[in-house]
């Protein structure tokens, strides 16, 4: 998937957020750049948002608020112009793109913040993001070590990554090597 840039982390508050959001302000002026946060963990009392699907498995909403704070909506604020916040186990993530493919532009790039959608899809780039003060790592996080075009440092404020590494060629994500 050429369209996909795929952020993932090695654990929790690791930059990817942060970097998604400068990716998107960067590349949004003259594309469409569509975002999308998927997390495995299901979480109650979801409020703000339009609610595509509810299930038990699977859920999906557009991002309608670029003020809440949340993941999503920072991406909106970033220069998104849809986001996407899902929540669903491993074995469901093809579902999640499957409808979001169903509802945005086919023309669109999409920046996407998951760590099992590797798994599914090899995206145009993949980045794993890496605390530089923390030492657990997820059970997943070997694999998507060997997997990832670039492992990068985050160490509370600064990212050790240049966005110049990265371009768009025939609305493909590229990662030059630099």
């Amino acid at each position: 998937m050429p369209q996909l840039l795929l952020i993932a982390g090695t654990g929790r508050n690791t930059g990817k957020t942060t970097l998604a959001c400068r990716i998107i302000q960067k590349f949004s002026t003259g594309k469409t750049i569509i975002a999308l946060k998927i997390t495995p963990h299901f979480h109650k009392n979801i409020q703000s948002g339009k609610i595509l699907i509810s299930e038990s498995n699977l859920y999906i909403a557009e991002e309608t608020d670029p003020t809440t704070g949340k993941d999503s909506s920072l991406m909106l604020k970033a220069g998104a112009p849809q986001s996407y916040f899902a929540m669903a186990k491993d074995e469901h993530l093809g579902e999640v793109l499957q409808n979001i493919f169903r509802i945005i532009p086919s023309d669109a790039l999409l920046v996407c913040e998951s760590g099992g959608l590797r798994d599914w899809v090899v995206p145009g780039v993949f980045l794993l993001m890496n605390r530089k003060d923390i030492e657990i790592l997820k059970p997943n996080a070997e694999k998507l070590k060997m997997l990832a075009d670039r492992l990068i440092t985050f160490d509370g404020e600064k990212i050790d990554f240049k966005l110049d590494a990265i371009e768009i060629t025939d609305n493909k994500w590229i990662l030059k090597r630099i």
